[in-house]
């Protein structure tokens, strides 16, 4: 670093930031000194977003002053902007994997050179910030092509072009799977030498190279200690459900019952002249839970999107749902009402004010909020009818279902606040809610742990345990980490390259 190394570069004096009579953040006070890197931690809904956002100036705090001596601070959000800037933020969920949809949106190299222009440096900048990052190698693919892995070190390219004395992560390891964690920690501490760091994860991802943690609980100072000094606070863990808050739901009686619910034979998916799935054979029986791994961009979502009949090349493939061949007459929305389904993309459609992305908590437009007017319990009410945006009428049947699941959940308190006011990990729940709504004959979760603290972990863990036992439902659950693997899993299905390397039984 530059300067005095003992100099002030963050100094927070007693902030306090209220909103609609909630405080978010509650009289916080702290310094951070120059070539000091900070992890901010705490439960999911501790105000760590809105600290961060703070500190990068996207919002004001109602009360308390605070400083921040770097010239130029980046935030790098835990969801990026890809889709709102390809100019496709409200189109139709599926519009990434139809070909004809994608010729007129950025590819990578085009986006980063777009950034470069506007942060004023050379275009040999671009390919340094490209290298560092480990993506010259999709340099040509499309912005909504890539895999969670390749969108994050996108975003850091982006903040590395337009050279930022302070960098704020916001839960940056979500999404990765182990190698691309170990390669972003390696970026990260070259990044120090240039920027202070401030990184918002989770108690059990703070990094070595960071200095100092704070740790926040409802919005106030838990505690602010050196980094050698921090104890991860132990995690009340949840191991059983009781069975009595799955009384109350009423099944309904008429239930559709399913032999096969995915049936895949010699399955191939090519994608601007790319092959993305290659030869899969993979079947799926009524009752089974299957885990879906394989690494960053190895081809879960698009082999997903198969199912949830958002992938055009269904049509193209010998694939059966829900015991009937695809293309025989059946709608897109046939196939939809059998699907309870979670993932972080489409997490986003939830989160639009103007746009998709000014309802992300904390976030303002200009100075002036603009909050979507969907309330919690709203959103859980759209599973019914796969609405996303908009609610239907919903009958007494269906607001009694929806309060059953949020009791379940135990968030009866977020039931008509507005989805965007939640925390991240709130909103994960009460999306996990919304896809179950209609006993759905399948449920996909695809990394539905992200966001969550490790106690909400534990609790949803138990939660989809219990769901399998007690309702028989069929499960496939997307994630890199073995540790958050549901017990109730009993196949587990790898791919790597876009091919099956595994498909076996769990013992």
């Amino acid at each position: 670093m530059t300067g005095n190394q003992y100099e002030t570069i963050v100094d927070c004096k007693e902030i306090s930031l209220i909103r609609r009579g909630f405080s978010v953040l509650d009289t916080i006070s702290f310094q951070l000194k120059k070539g000091e890197n900070l992890a901010v931690t705490g439960v999911s809904g501790a105000g760590k977003t809105t600290l961060g956002r703070l500190l990068s100036g996207k919002i004001r705090p109602s009360a308390g002053t605070y400083e921040v001596k770097a010239s130029v601070v980046e935030m790098v959000e835990q969801q990026d902007q890809f889709l709102s800037l390809s100019g496709r933020g409200n189109t139709h969920y599926s519009q990434r994997y139809e070909t004809q949809d994608i010729s007129g949106i950025p590819d990578v190299r085009e986006y980063l050179h777009r950034v470069r222009k506007e942060a004023g440096v050379t275009g040999k900048e671009v390919n340094r910030a490209m290298e560092r990052t480990e993506i010259t190698h999709i340099a040509d693919r499309k912005l909504l092509q890539l895999s969670n892995g390749e969108r994050k070190r996108t975003q850091l390219a982006t903040a590395l072009l337009r050279k930022p004395q302070m960098l704020i992560l916001d839960q940056p390891y979500v999404g990765l799977d182990i190698h691309s964690r170990k390669r972003l920690d390696d970026l990260l501490l070259d990044m120090c030498k240039t920027a202070t760091l401030v990184l918002i994860c989770g108690a059990n991802q703070v990094p070595a190279f960071t200095d100092k943690v704070l740790e926040l609980e409802k919005g106030k100072i838990k505690k602010f200690t050196e980094r050698k000094a921090y104890t991860v606070p132990p995690v009340k863990t949840v191991s059983t459900i009781n069975d009595s808050v799955f009384h109350a739901l009423q099944v309904p009686g008429e239930k559709k019952t399913f032999d096969v619910i995915v049936d895949m034979e010699d399955v191939n998916v090519r994608l601007g002249g790319k092959h993305i799935l290659k030869d899969i054979n993979w079947q799926v029986k009524r009752g089974e839970q299957w885990a879906l791994v394989g690494h960053n961009g190895a081809g879960k979502t698009t082999l997903l999107s198969l199912i949830t009949a958002d992938n055009p090349q269904g049509y193209n493939n010998k694939l059966t749902l829900f015991d009937r061949r695809r293309g025989t007459g059946e709608s897109i929305w046939d196939i939809k009402k059998e699907i309870g389904f979670v993932s972080a993309e489409l997490h986003l459609y939830f989160l639009r004010g103007r746009g998709i992305f000014n309802t992300i908590p904390g976030m303002d437009d200009g100075g002036r909020e603009v909050y979507s007017t969907l309330s919690c319990l709203d959103v859980i009410v759209s599973g019914f009818n796969d609405e996303v945006g908009m609610v239907t009428e919903p009958s007494e049947y269906q607001l009694h279902i929806a309060m059953q699941w949020l009791r379940i959940l135990e968030l009866e308190r977020l039931e008509k606040s507005l989805f965007a006011h939640a925390s991240l990990g709130e909103q994960r729940c009460i999306l996990l809610a919304r896809a179950l709504v209609k006993f759905p004959s399948l449920l996909i979760l695809d990394e539905p742990l992200q966001g969550l603290d490790e106690q909400q972990t534990g609790y949803f863990k138990a939660l989809l345990n219990q769901i399998c036992d007690t309702l028989g439902t069929t499960l496939i659950f997307v994630s890199h980490y073995s540790d958050e693997i549901p017990d109730c899993v009993d196949h587990v299905l790898e791919i790597s390259g876009g091919e099956v390397v595994r498909k076996e039984p769990v013992n």
